[in-house]
């Protein structure tokens, strides 16, 4: 675990509420130099606590009407069936995110869709095709509280 000061605290949580501030900004912010803030920035990447940017998008404003929460079992816990799953999920335009988590599924996924049917066709043409999934129980997100 890396050990981050306060100063690097604060960037961070500026960054993470906005990737779009500039080094100017964000020195403004936490009373600092322009060239102290983009070293810190800069430590903070070369460290990897700091991997990428990126946009926040509003799914609905795009189509996606519906967020569904896929708890995963695999029929087999190999290498190759393992592999196999990981692969087609992080392959999949469908899938947001997908966790390997402990307890009584193997997996859970956040899934977009555009509507119920969207999300019954990655049901059959997508996840139920994938080599070693043998049960999924779906939660249908009725709204975010945090995100």
């Amino acid at each position: 675990m890396i050990s981050l000061d306060q100063k690097d605290k604060d960037i961070l949580d500026l960054i993470i509420e906005d990737s779009k501030l500039s080094h100017q900004q964000i020195a403004e912010k936490i009373n600092s130099s322009q060239a102290s803030v983009w070293r810190r920035i800069k430590a903070l990447e070369d460290m990897e606590v700091i991997t990428g940017y990126g946009a926040k998008v509003n799914h609905e404003k795009l189509g996606f009407e519906m967020v569904a929460f896929a708890m995963i079992t695999l029929n087999r816990h190999s290498r190759d069936t393992v592999g196999k799953f990981e692969t087609a999920m992080q392959m999949s335009k469908a899938v947001l995110e997908c966790h390997s988590i402990t307890g009584q599924a193997d997996y859970i996924l956040k899934i977009q869709a555009h509507t119920i049917r969207q999300y019954e066709f990655f049901l059959n043409d997508e996840l139920f095709r994938t080599p070693g999934v043998e049960h999924v129980q779906t939660s249908i997100s009725l709204r975010p509280v945090k995100s």
